[in-house]
């Protein structure tokens, strides 16, 4: 049964609570107020980890990562991990799990990188010095980015159980979204195709009710990894948005966004837990082959948002 649209809300639209995500496919964290640039919220997925070939690495294939959390404190992201990775299932060994995972190891990293970054490839196998750059995928992007920290691969290899580098977006890095996210295109980070992610409670609730009806457990939103969560919108409302504004800045919603197995990933733990919310999001919000949760966004005006910020819906024509 689909849910339910409505043209507009009678309540006011606020944001809920707003998240950044500094290293892609990591946990992040959960700032009050943060700046909003082109690339969406600021130092958003500039950070990466990428295997062999250069290609990047996300929970789709690597489900551990999830453990690994990214902070940016002051001038520094800083980068945490659990201390101890063997495996453990049962609800025996569950008290042991919650005291491991808060046992965390950690390195920092100045974000004072310069700007201007001579682009020298780098054979991945070679050891990383100051302005070395390595050949970076992301799905159709091919991009020459720094690579400059040894001492995190290392540690990263070594947690996640394979080779990989930690590599950096430059502000004067060129990676454009696609033309189907409509024009004028804008510049990405690392993420996977729009700048920045809105979800809606009302959205989430609506999906954890036919969960449990199903038989299936609740799920949280971080399920999502949303940049900004919104509430007092009306369900299925932000279906139909193309533009909003949140205090001064502005924002261009292109379409929902097409959900992948992330979403049956416990973030906690870092375990599939199940096919669900998928094959329920299957029953009333598939798209083709795919179901969709939540709005890609691009940002037409950068500025400053927070927590409480009301919404303001400017343009329902998508």
């Amino acid at each position: 049964m689909a849910p339910t649209t409505h043209p507009s809300s009678p309540s006011v639209i606020s944001v809920k609570s707003l998240h950044v995500y500094p290293l892609k496919g990591a946990a992040g964290f959960s700032p009050q107020s943060w700046s909003v640039d082109e690339r969406g919220l600021r130092h958003d997925r500039r950070f990466m980890l990428v295997d062999e070939t250069g290609n990047f690495i996300s929970q789709r294939t690597c489900a551990k990562l999830a453990l690994v959390r990214a902070e940016i404190i002051s001038n520094v992201i800083r980068i945490s991990y659990p201390t101890r990775t063997a495996e453990m299932a049962g609800p025996a060994v569950s008290a042991l799990r919650a005291q491991d995972m808060a046992q965390r190891k950690s390195l920092e990293i100045p974000l004072e990188i310069p700007l201007e970054i001579p682009l020298e490839i780098a054979d991945f196998a070679s050891t990383a010095t100051p302005h070395n750059c390595i050949r970076v995928q992301v799905w159709d992007d091919f991009l020459k980015v720094p690579a400059l920290w040894p001492e995190a691969d290392a540690a990263m290899s070594g947690f996640l159980g394979q080779a990989c580098r930690l590599v950096y977006m430059p502000d004067n890095t060129t990676r454009v979204t696609s033309m189907t996210r409509g024009e004028p295109r804008r510049n990405l980070s690392f993420a996977d195709a729009a700048p920045l992610l809105l979800t809606s409670e009302t959205s989430l609730e609506d999906l954890n009710t036919r969960l449990q009806k199903a038989g299936s457990a609740a799920i949280p939103m971080d399920r999502f990894r949303a940049n900004i969560v919104i509430r007092g919108a009306a369900l299925a409302e932000d279906d139909h948005w193309s533009a909003l504004r949140i205090n001064n800045a502005h924002f261009r919603a292109s379409n929902s966004c097409k959900r992948c197995k992330v979403i049956t990933i416990d973030q906690a733990t870092g375990e599939f837990v199940s096919r669900d919310p998928i094959l329920t999001l299957a029953t009333y919000r598939g798209d083709g082959n795919s179901v969709t949760f939540g709005q890609h966004m691009l940002v037409e005006r950068a500025g400053m948002i927070s927590v409480g910020d009301a919404i303001t819906i400017d343009s329902c024509t998508r």
